[in-house]
């Protein structure tokens, strides 16, 4: 039981989680207004819903109750909206029409391994971040197929 009991603090850092809030921003300067930006490093994992300012706030267990200090890489889930493609229309199982979801930011960005953003966090700070759009050429893949492709 009393093992139980530190494993919890270890995982929770003891305490010792620090602040961490930021900003999202496209390179034209506009912030990313969905999703949820992760810091990890393969044991520690922490989380920051966007909000419409492109701002988040780090937490492990709530939002904003910080993570522990160490090396971390970033990445995104959830940074998806409607399709304003007409192309790109689906109809459900009654005909109903409706636009599928599409990622707002790079693809590359889905993942910590391909993403390329990574963050030292050692106190209390800000750390503000730069993301591309999705390029000229992406294209949405559903699970029905592949309306980007003619």
């Amino acid at each position: 039981m009393l093992l139980g009991v530190l494993c919890v603090f270890v995982i929770a850092g003891c305490g010792k989680n620090v602040k961490v809030t930021g900003k999202v921003t496209f390179s034209d300067g506009s912030p990313l207004t969905v999703g949820t930006i992760y810091f990890t490093n393969g044991t520690v994992s922490a989380y920051g819903k966007i909000n419409g300012n492109g701002a988040y706030k780090l937490g492990m267990i709530k939002e904003g109750d910080g993570i522990p200090p160490g090396s971390y890489q970033i990445y995104f889930t959830g940074a998806t909206q409607p399709s304003g493609d007409p192309k790109l229309q689906q109809t459900d199982e009654d005909g109903k029409p409706y636009a599928p979801q599409v990622l707002v930011i790079a693809p590359k960005y889905s993942t910590p391994e391909k993403s390329g953003l990574s963050c030292e966090v050692k106190g209390v700070m800000k750390h503000d971040i730069t993301i591309e759009k999705p390029g000229p050429n992406y294209k949405p893949v559903f699970s029905k197929g592949d309306p980007g492709k003619s």
